[in-house]
């Protein structure tokens, strides 16, 4: 089973290269570790004031309790796949993750409701697909993501380019 610390570690990579917890502003407004002001209005405003190591802190228990209990991470046997999957969840949205997965799964062969909705039957059948192939699956369909995205709100090439990195990524 997964490890979620190790999933979490790989988005907070993702999203603050250098852990520095540097406050920054994006498409989410305030941003700091990838917790982004416009996806969690209830935020208490001191995380983006707090010190590096509490608003860390925060931001994993988020990651634990907002992304990882509904994708379902500690369920997931890959660790590159649920790394992948978290990091898909946080920045594309939970159920463009599971849609993904869901797809991704189906494509190798399995017969699953493509409802966006991570579950015990979808967990089981993403254990089920070799995980290599999973992985190429999901590179591909959020690139897809990133790329319909750009189109429909004008990204900038800087916002592309960065996308396509990360979804280029193999969970690792």
């Amino acid at each position: 089973m997964a490890d979620l610390n190790k999933a979490i570690l790989y988005v907070l990579r993702n999203e603050d290269r250098t852990m520095s917890g540097k406050v920054t502003t994006d498409r989410g407004g305030k941003t700091r570790y990838g917790i982004a002001q416009k996806y969690h209005p209830d935020l208490d405003p001191s995380f983006y004031t707090c010190t590096n190591l509490g608003a860390l802190g925060e931001a994993q228990q988020i990651y634990k309790n907002k992304y990882c209990a509904p994708l379902c991470i500690a369920g997931i046997t890959s660790q590159p796949i649920a790394n992948k999957l978290l990091d898909i969840g946080v920045n594309c949205g939970l159920d463009s993750a599971a849609l993904m997965a869901q797809t991704g799964t189906n494509n190798l062969g399995g017969s699953l409701v493509v409802d966006g909705k991570m579950g015990p039957t979808t967990v089981a059948a993403v254990n089920k697909v070799d995980a290599n192939k999973l992985m190429g699956q999901l590179i591909v369909l959020s690139q897809i993501h990133y790329r319909a995205v750009a189109l429909r709100d004008h990204a900038s090439i800087d916002e592309i380019a960065s996308w396509l990195t990360r979804a280029g990524k193999p969970g690792i």
